[in-house]
């Protein structure tokens, strides 16, 4: 049995010093992890928060999970959280939720903020070279949420026009961006 097992099940008996000390173990690592994804750091800091708030709540009914592996998750969920609530589109948290299962080095904040700053520029580029009513079309669905039949309405257009331009835009980005769409 490892440390961080051992740690949980304290804490599932209500072990304040467990959680103490498994706090004190990766408080950092998932800060660190957070902080290189939404590059802020007082959102990073509360977002680790709410994520062991959430555990302290929840260790009871956590069974058979590498801890340290559940946490990582939790924080990746409170992540893509706050990027749709700041209104990232569609297409931009695509991207980072790529980039967050993607086999590059998470630890490095670096590598991952490089990757993502290059994804992004291809993406727009592909955006901008697709034909403008295909783009715009693919925008209001993508971006603006809209569903293909407020579109196809918007346009003037049948909803089969706007499924296919849409099939288009997403054909183009996966030639460029492959596993990302």
């Amino acid at each position: 049995m490892d440390e961080l097992h051992t740690l949980h099940m304290r804490i599932q008996q209500g072990d304040r010093l467990a959680f103490q000390k498994l706090f004190d173990l990766l408080w950092k690592p998932l800060y660190i992890y957070a902080q290189s994804i939404v590059m802020d750091e007082e959102a990073a800091k509360d977002l680790v928060q709410e994520v062991w708030i959430d555990y302290w709540k929840r260790c009871k009914s956590i069974q058979n999970i590498a801890i340290d592996a559940y946490l990582r998750q939790a924080v990746r969920y409170k992540v893509y959280n706050y990027l749709r609530d700041r209104k990232f589109n569609t297409v931009q948290i695509e991207v980072i939720e790529d980039l967050l299962t993607d086999e590059i080095a998470i630890d490095d904040p670096a590598t991952l903020q490089e990757n993502f700053f290059t994804t992004q520029s291809k993406l727009n580029n592909v955006l901008k070279s697709l034909p403008q009513r295909c783009r715009e079309i693919f925008c209001l669905s993508r971006e603006e949420g809209m569903t293909n039949t407020e579109i196809a309405i918007h346009y003037g257009i049948s909803k089969r026009t706007v499924e296919n331009q849409i099939t288009f835009a997403l054909k183009k980005l996966r030639e460029v961006l492959g596993i990302f769409f």
